[in-house]
């Protein structure tokens, strides 16, 4: 058979007399190691560079585009530096624009660790109609991997049901970042008493205090920061798994064992926790330890508390960040 145009083909599929074909497992690529943001280096490209980087991903099955859910910038997953390169000379001699590259920063939260009653009032007079809310709340720790949970006890009506979910979003609203500077997680709010206004009462003035009687309740109930953990299985060769134990102890991971690689004969599959900061770097020293065929799959795992200096240097960084 003659192909005589081949625009309709999708790269990493079988081409058929009947159809595309899925390609066979031992195919597909291995998922990326490294992940960096792109921004594109001139302002005028910036709209053009998510569609460019759309039309890449379509011819490289190595190749994955996301968003990065932190900045917004586009997030691209690739094979290693070299794959990081070629993509970047694409852009240029296909697409004709330069871009940037950044690494992508841990997803680190925050939670609180004892609860905290508090009372907040608003109220504020313009000329015309006035704002008044008045709230009391207990925000306290909630179980890890809870979330964010609301309720209310309010008795007699002091709080009309109306205003209840403005004080709900406005609790929401004071989560998304905290006295640390990150999202707020695994918290619960409850609202127990609180005061209307006849005139002068609103949804937004509900909303309002709901906010802000939980920014004063999260400073005072000890915040602690949370980092990422990832659940790690490092593909290599069994000659060179000896040497990944203190590798991943050297990125502060835990060592949670190894066996057989039921795909590949002579490899084997090496399990870790590993803290979401440590993995650029984990993918450097995986290759550079399996003489460049190590491969490893990350998936997030759970969140942990984090202390002492090394917490405070991410809170000090993330300071900076919010100042500039």
């Amino acid at each position: 058979m003659t192909a005589v145009k081949s625009d309709h083909l999708a790269a990493g599929r079988i081409a058929t007399a009947t159809g595309l074909l899925d390609a066979p497992a031992w195919h597909a690529p291995h998922p990326p190691m490294l992940r960096r943001l792109l921004l594109a280096t001139s302002e005028r490209d910036t709209v053009k560079l998510s569609g460019a980087l759309a039309s890449a991903a379509e011819g490289d099955g190595g190749l994955s585009v996301t968003q990065d859910p932190e900045t917004g910038n586009a997030l691209a997953g690739l094979q290693g530096p070299l794959h990081l390169r070629l993509l970047r000379q694409r852009l240029r001699d296909v697409f004709g624009m330069d871009v940037d590259e950044q690494p992508t920063a841990a997803a680190y939260r925050e939670t609180i660790s004892k609860p905290q009653e508090t009372a907040y009032r608003h109220k504020k007079q313009t000329g015309g109609a006035g704002q008044f809310a008045d709230v009391k709340l207990t925000v306290g720790p909630a179980g890890r991997g809870a979330g964010f949970t609301f309720s209310e006890v309010v008795k007699g009506g002091a709080v009309p049901r109306n205003y209840i979910p403005a004080v709900e979003q406005g609790a929401r609203d004071a989560t998304e970042k905290g006295p640390l500077g990150f999202p707020v997680v695994d918290v619960a709010v409850t609202l127990t008493d609180g005061m209307a206004h006849a005139v002068d009462s609103s949804e937004m003035a509900f909303r309002i205090a709901g906010r802000q009687g939980v920014r004063e309740a999260l400073k005072a109930a000890a915040p602690v920061l949370l980092q990422p953990v990832f659940r790690v299985a490092i593909h290599a060769p069994a000659a060179f798994t000896g040497s990944l134990g203190p590798l991943v102890s050297s990125h502060s991971g835990q060592v949670l064992g190894f066996d057989a690689d039921p795909e590949a004969k002579g490899w084997e599959v090496f399990e870790a926790l590993v803290p979401g900061a440590a993995l650029p770097a984990l993918a450097n020293d995986v290759r550079a330890a399996t003489q460049g065929v190590g491969w490893y799959a990350a998936d997030f795992d759970h969140y942990e508390e984090l202390h002492g200096k090394a917490a405070d240097k991410v809170v000090q960084e993330r300071t900076k960040e919010m100042a500039g």
